[in-house]
């Protein structure tokens, strides 16, 4: 059965906030999304929106294009600040420790790369290595455009995606360049996307392009999973860019993916206002959910369930039984 979680804004709001991608608290008894200059935590033994914090993010068209990250050890929290900056908060007194200025685009991520470093990124075609307690920017790599970033599990290297099918593979703590290369756009194979999320997306409904928005790495630590622009999720080795498996049938841009390694599933999420489960070994499609509309934001996977952030709602949707 789904489960709906709404934001409690007090009724002085008539209006919810949009979402970004969902992140695991670093408490971990709630899950959090960012919406405009505010953080919303639901519990999530009870799915109340338990807490509403102030942060100070400007969100540039009113919707949040950063993505929360954490740090659970000393539970340090990630978010914007301002329009082009981004800030790290103790996440128990939710007071800001640092900011970090210096990108000439809005921060689309960042990431702990050591407990005293911190990698980011920015549509403004750099990739930007801080010290975490003093702010000092200690290097800048010119990049294309970058969107996503995934760092890999015990390992201090980092992968980036963004515009024209760009990925670098990185040593986080250096930012020296390990792999760079362009992944090809996917002529993709999919059914025809409804009128209504035609509607809903708008002018862009037919434009694919080889944009990559998000990227995940697949628990043998060797190979990479994108969501693209061209609708069609791939996997690939992270050092030489070799495409080994594509899975075809959303309809529109792929902006989420997530791995349940345990499982061997692959979950998706796309404009076409559904989410994906897929094999990870195979391309078989095991489940399709439409969410009712075209603004999904991000995942997370969670105790067997998928929690996805969608226009102002959070939902959660159990993952296939095994």
């Amino acid at each position: 059965m789904w489960r709906r979680y709404r934001q409690e804004l007090g009724p002085e709001h008539d209006f919810e906030d949009p979402l970004g991608p969902p992140l695991l608290w670093p408490d971990g008894r709630h899950v959090a999304a960012n919406g405009r200059g505010r953080i919303f935590l639901w519990d999530l033994a009870t799915g109340a929106c338990s807490r509403v914090l102030q942060s100070s993010a400007i969100c540039r068209d009113g919707d949040p294009s950063f993505r929360l990250a954490c740090e659970p050890v000393l539970g340090r929290v990630l978010e914007a600040h301002k329009l082009r900056d981004f800030a790290v908060w103790d996440s128990v007194e939710w007071r800001r420790i640092q900011t970090f200025a210096g990108h000439g685009e809005p921060v689309q991520a960042a990431t702990f790369v050591t407990d005293d470093r911190i990698l980011s990124i920015s549509g403004d075609s750099t990739a930007q290595l801080w010290d975490a307690w003093t702010g000092e920017r200690l290097r800048m790599l010119d990049t294309p455009p970058l969107y996503a970033l995934a760092k890999k599990p015990a390992s201090g290297h980092v992968a980036v995606c963004g515009s024209g099918g760009a990925v670098i593979v990185l040593d986080g703590p250096t930012l020296d360049v390990r792999a760079s290369f362009h992944l090809p756009m996917v002529a993709a194979r999919h059914g025809p996307l409804s009128e209504e999320r035609k509607r809903q997306v708008g002018i862009v409904w037919n434009r694919p392009s080889n944009t990559l928005q998000a990227l995940a790495w697949h628990p043998d630590g060797e190979h990479l999973i994108c969501g693209a622009w061209d609708f069609v999720p791939r996997m690939f080795h992270s050092g030489t860019g070799r495409v080994v498996r594509e899975w075809h049938g959303h309809s529109h841009w792929v902006d989420a993916v997530a791995v349940e390694p345990s499982r061997g599933l692959l979950v998706t999420g796309s404009s076409d206002g559904t989410v994906r489960v897929w094999s990870l070994h195979s391309t078989e499609c095991l489940a399709v959910h439409d969410v009712g509309h075209a603004n999904v934001e991000g995942l997370l996977l969670h105790d067997g369930a998928i929690y996805v952030t969608c226009q102002g709602e959070l939902l959660v949707i159990p993952l296939p039984a095994e």
